[in-house]
Protein backbone atom coordinates (compact mmCIF):
# COMPACT_ATOMS: atom_id res chain seq x y z
CA UNK A 1 0.00 0.00 0.00
CA UNK A 2 3.08 2.61 0.98
CA UNK A 3 4.63 1.38 -2.18
CA UNK A 4 1.62 2.22 -4.48
CA UNK A 5 0.90 5.44 -2.12
CA UNK A 6 4.99 6.50 -2.95
CA UNK A 7 4.41 5.85 -6.67
CA UNK A 8 1.30 8.01 -7.36
CA UNK A 9 2.98 10.68 -5.36
CA UNK A 10 5.95 10.74 -7.67
CA UNK A 11 3.95 10.51 -11.09
CA UNK A 12 1.88 13.63 -9.71
CA UNK A 13 5.06 15.72 -9.01
CA UNK A 14 6.43 14.43 -12.15
CA UNK A 15 3.63 15.49 -13.87
CA UNK A 16 3.07 18.74 -12.06
CA UNK A 17 6.80 18.99 -12.54
CA UNK A 18 6.11 19.03 -16.52
CA UNK A 19 3.31 21.66 -16.63
CA UNK A 20 5.56 23.43 -14.37
CA UNK A 21 8.44 23.26 -16.90
CA UNK A 22 6.24 23.51 -20.04
CA UNK A 23 4.79 26.99 -18.50
CA UNK A 24 8.45 27.81 -18.56
CA UNK A 25 9.11 27.14 -21.67
CA UNK A 26 6.03 29.36 -23.34
CA UNK A 27 6.86 32.08 -21.14
CA UNK A 28 10.21 32.36 -22.27
CA UNK A 29 9.61 31.82 -25.41
CA UNK A 30 7.28 34.76 -25.42
CA UNK A 31 9.09 36.98 -23.49
CA UNK A 32 11.00 38.35 -26.69
CA UNK A 33 7.95 39.17 -28.42
CA UNK A 34 6.55 40.99 -25.28
CA UNK A 35 9.76 43.17 -24.86
CA UNK A 36 9.48 43.91 -28.52
CA UNK A 37 6.30 45.06 -28.41
CA UNK A 38 6.58 46.62 -24.83
CA UNK A 39 6.80 50.60 -26.08
CA UNK A 40 4.54 50.42 -29.05
CA UNK A 41 0.75 51.52 -28.38
CA UNK A 42 -1.89 49.03 -28.53
CA UNK A 43 -5.67 49.35 -28.92
CA UNK A 44 -8.16 49.05 -26.03
CA UNK A 45 -12.02 49.42 -26.17
CA UNK A 46 -12.42 52.26 -23.94
CA UNK A 47 -15.79 51.24 -22.31
CA UNK A 48 -16.04 51.39 -18.27
CA UNK A 49 -16.96 48.31 -16.64
CA UNK A 50 -19.50 50.25 -14.89
CA UNK A 51 -20.83 51.73 -18.22
CA UNK A 52 -24.76 51.45 -18.09
CA UNK A 53 -26.07 53.70 -21.13
CA UNK A 54 -25.12 57.26 -23.16
CA UNK A 55 -28.36 59.31 -22.53
CA UNK A 56 -28.69 59.41 -25.75
CA UNK A 57 -31.19 56.48 -26.31
CA UNK A 58 -28.97 53.82 -25.51
CA UNK A 59 -28.49 51.39 -22.80
CA UNK A 60 -25.91 48.78 -22.30
CA UNK A 61 -25.64 45.56 -20.56
CA UNK A 62 -22.36 43.19 -19.67
CA UNK A 63 -22.44 39.73 -20.93
CA UNK A 64 -19.22 38.16 -19.41
CA UNK A 65 -21.50 34.34 -19.31
CA UNK A 66 -21.45 34.61 -23.31
CA UNK A 67 -17.74 34.32 -22.91
CA UNK A 68 -17.60 30.71 -21.65
CA UNK A 69 -17.40 28.94 -24.98
CA UNK A 70 -14.60 31.69 -26.18
CA UNK A 71 -12.59 30.24 -23.16
CA UNK A 72 -12.33 27.08 -24.56
CA UNK A 73 -11.97 27.37 -27.81
CA UNK A 74 -9.62 30.76 -27.95
CA UNK A 75 -6.30 31.77 -26.27
CA UNK A 76 -6.65 35.62 -25.70
CA UNK A 77 -5.99 37.63 -22.68
CA UNK A 78 -8.48 39.53 -22.17
CA UNK A 79 -12.29 39.51 -23.14
CA UNK A 80 -15.33 41.03 -22.99
CA UNK A 81 -19.29 41.02 -24.48
CA UNK A 82 -22.51 43.08 -24.47
CA UNK A 83 -24.85 44.18 -26.01
CA UNK A 84 -26.58 47.99 -26.37
CA UNK A 85 -30.16 47.99 -26.30
CA UNK A 86 -32.69 51.21 -27.03
CA UNK A 87 -33.67 52.62 -23.44
CA UNK A 88 -37.20 52.29 -23.00
CA UNK A 89 -39.52 54.33 -25.40
CA UNK A 90 -36.21 56.07 -27.35
CA UNK A 91 -36.67 53.69 -30.35
CA UNK A 92 -37.60 50.42 -32.18
CA UNK A 93 -37.41 47.72 -29.14
CA UNK A 94 -36.27 45.22 -31.67
CA UNK A 95 -32.91 46.85 -32.13
CA UNK A 96 -29.42 45.46 -30.78
CA UNK A 97 -25.82 45.72 -31.31
CA UNK A 98 -24.19 42.73 -29.94
CA UNK A 99 -20.04 42.58 -29.51
CA UNK A 100 -17.42 40.15 -28.58
CA UNK A 101 -13.42 41.89 -28.17
CA UNK A 102 -10.71 40.01 -27.57
CA UNK A 103 -6.64 41.58 -26.62
CA UNK A 104 -4.28 39.10 -27.97
CA UNK A 105 -0.89 39.68 -25.50
CA UNK A 106 2.13 39.94 -28.15
CA UNK A 107 4.13 36.18 -27.84
CA UNK A 108 0.71 34.21 -27.70
CA UNK A 109 2.05 30.62 -29.49
CA UNK A 110 -1.72 30.41 -30.88
CA UNK A 111 -1.42 33.99 -32.67
CA UNK A 112 -2.46 32.89 -36.11
CA UNK A 113 -4.79 29.93 -35.09
CA UNK A 114 -6.61 32.61 -33.16
CA UNK A 115 -6.81 35.93 -34.96
CA UNK A 116 -6.87 34.65 -38.01
CA UNK A 117 -8.79 31.05 -38.19
CA UNK A 118 -11.99 31.78 -36.58
CA UNK A 119 -14.03 33.10 -39.15
CA UNK A 120 -17.29 34.46 -38.43
CA UNK A 121 -18.84 32.82 -41.50
CA UNK A 122 -18.46 29.67 -39.66
CA UNK A 123 -19.60 30.28 -35.87
CA UNK A 124 -23.19 32.02 -37.51
CA UNK A 125 -23.95 29.02 -39.49
CA UNK A 126 -23.26 26.71 -36.25
CA UNK A 127 -25.86 29.03 -34.98
CA UNK A 128 -28.31 28.50 -37.94
CA UNK A 129 -28.00 31.92 -39.81
CA UNK A 130 -27.53 31.36 -43.50
CA UNK A 131 -24.53 33.87 -45.18
CA UNK A 132 -26.92 36.60 -47.41
CA UNK A 133 -24.01 38.80 -49.01
CA UNK A 134 -20.55 39.85 -48.63
CA UNK A 135 -20.81 43.62 -48.61
CA UNK A 136 -17.97 45.75 -49.75
CA UNK A 137 -15.80 46.47 -46.43
CA UNK A 138 -16.07 49.85 -44.99
CA UNK A 139 -13.64 52.15 -43.29
CA UNK A 140 -13.10 53.27 -39.86
CA UNK A 141 -9.88 56.00 -38.76
CA UNK A 142 -8.77 54.91 -35.38
CA UNK A 143 -5.53 57.88 -34.77
CA UNK A 144 -5.45 59.07 -37.67
CA UNK A 145 -5.28 55.31 -39.14
CA UNK A 146 -7.47 53.97 -41.68
CA UNK A 147 -8.94 50.13 -40.86
CA UNK A 148 -11.18 47.87 -43.19
CA UNK A 149 -14.19 46.33 -41.32
CA UNK A 150 -15.19 43.51 -43.09
CA UNK A 151 -19.43 43.65 -43.54
CA UNK A 152 -21.56 40.24 -43.64
CA UNK A 153 -25.34 39.78 -44.23
CA UNK A 154 -27.39 36.81 -42.43
CA UNK A 155 -30.29 35.44 -42.06
CA UNK A 156 -31.34 35.07 -38.52
CA UNK A 157 -32.96 31.47 -37.92
CA UNK A 158 -35.28 32.94 -35.53
CA UNK A 159 -37.03 35.46 -37.11
CA UNK A 160 -35.59 35.25 -40.49
CA UNK A 161 -34.68 39.41 -40.00
CA UNK A 162 -31.45 40.54 -41.61
CA UNK A 163 -28.32 40.59 -39.51
CA UNK A 164 -25.05 42.78 -40.09
CA UNK A 165 -21.75 41.26 -38.48
CA UNK A 166 -18.90 43.64 -38.73
CA UNK A 167 -15.34 42.03 -38.51
CA UNK A 168 -12.68 44.32 -37.32
CA UNK A 169 -9.23 42.93 -36.80
CA UNK A 170 -6.27 45.34 -35.28
CA UNK A 171 -2.46 44.54 -36.02
CA UNK A 172 -0.01 47.43 -35.12
CA UNK A 173 1.62 48.89 -38.63
CA UNK A 174 4.00 46.98 -39.82
CA UNK A 175 3.60 43.60 -39.15
CA UNK A 176 3.76 41.30 -42.41
CA UNK A 177 0.25 40.15 -41.80
CA UNK A 178 -2.97 40.97 -43.77
CA UNK A 179 -5.63 41.00 -40.69
CA UNK A 180 -8.11 39.35 -42.87
CA UNK A 181 -6.08 36.79 -44.78
CA UNK A 182 -7.57 32.90 -43.60
CA UNK A 183 -5.61 31.02 -41.48
CA UNK A 184 -5.88 27.58 -43.98
CA UNK A 185 -3.69 29.81 -46.32
CA UNK A 186 -0.74 30.14 -43.42
CA UNK A 187 -0.61 26.53 -42.77
CA UNK A 188 3.12 26.77 -43.70
CA UNK A 189 3.10 29.52 -41.78
CA UNK A 190 1.92 27.96 -38.55
CA UNK A 191 4.17 25.14 -38.98
CA UNK A 192 7.02 27.40 -39.25
CA UNK A 193 5.76 29.11 -36.39
CA UNK A 194 7.21 26.95 -33.47
CA UNK A 195 10.74 26.16 -35.28
CA UNK A 196 11.34 29.77 -36.26
CA UNK A 197 9.51 32.39 -34.26
CA UNK A 198 7.80 34.24 -37.07
CA UNK A 199 6.33 37.55 -35.68
CA UNK A 200 3.45 37.03 -33.35
CA UNK A 201 2.49 40.67 -32.20
CA UNK A 202 -0.32 42.03 -30.13
CA UNK A 203 -3.43 41.64 -31.69
CA UNK A 204 -7.51 42.75 -30.89
CA UNK A 205 -10.47 41.45 -32.55
CA UNK A 206 -13.70 43.21 -32.27
CA UNK A 207 -17.00 41.39 -33.48
CA UNK A 208 -20.16 43.04 -33.92
CA UNK A 209 -23.48 41.99 -34.75
CA UNK A 210 -26.64 44.03 -35.55
CA UNK A 211 -30.07 42.81 -35.56
CA UNK A 212 -33.40 44.38 -35.79
CA UNK A 213 -32.11 47.41 -38.06
CA UNK A 214 -33.79 48.09 -41.44
CA UNK A 215 -31.24 49.22 -43.02
CA UNK A 216 -27.17 48.55 -43.25
CA UNK A 217 -26.31 52.35 -43.21
CA UNK A 218 -28.78 52.59 -39.75
CA UNK A 219 -26.92 49.21 -37.97
CA UNK A 220 -23.49 51.23 -39.21
CA UNK A 221 -24.41 54.16 -37.69
CA UNK A 222 -24.52 52.42 -34.51
CA UNK A 223 -21.90 50.34 -34.62
CA UNK A 224 -19.98 53.89 -35.47
CA UNK A 225 -20.96 55.47 -32.22
CA UNK A 226 -21.63 52.92 -29.80
CA UNK A 227 -18.22 51.01 -30.02
CA UNK A 228 -15.67 52.51 -32.94
CA UNK A 229 -15.91 55.97 -31.28
CA UNK A 230 -14.36 53.93 -27.92
CA UNK A 231 -11.77 53.02 -29.49
CA UNK A 232 -8.23 54.21 -28.41
CA UNK A 233 -4.59 53.79 -28.46
CA UNK A 234 -3.20 53.14 -25.38
CA UNK A 235 0.63 52.52 -24.23
CA UNK A 236 1.38 48.93 -23.10
CA UNK A 237 2.95 49.06 -19.93
CA UNK A 238 2.64 45.47 -18.73
CA UNK A 239 5.88 43.26 -20.48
Amino acid sequence: MNRCRKRADRLWWLAAGAILAAEIIVYARSLPEKLRWFDEPVLALDLPEDYAGDGLGHSYRDEPERLGGSVQQLAYATGRCGVFLPETGTGPSSRRLDFFYFEYDPGNPRFLHDVFGHLPEACMSATGAVLKAEHEPREIIVAGRRHRVLVLEFVSPVSSEAMWVFRFTWLPEGTPFDPYEAAYTRRGEKFLAGLLGIPKPPARVLLAGALGYPSLDEAWADYETLLVSRLRLNVNREP
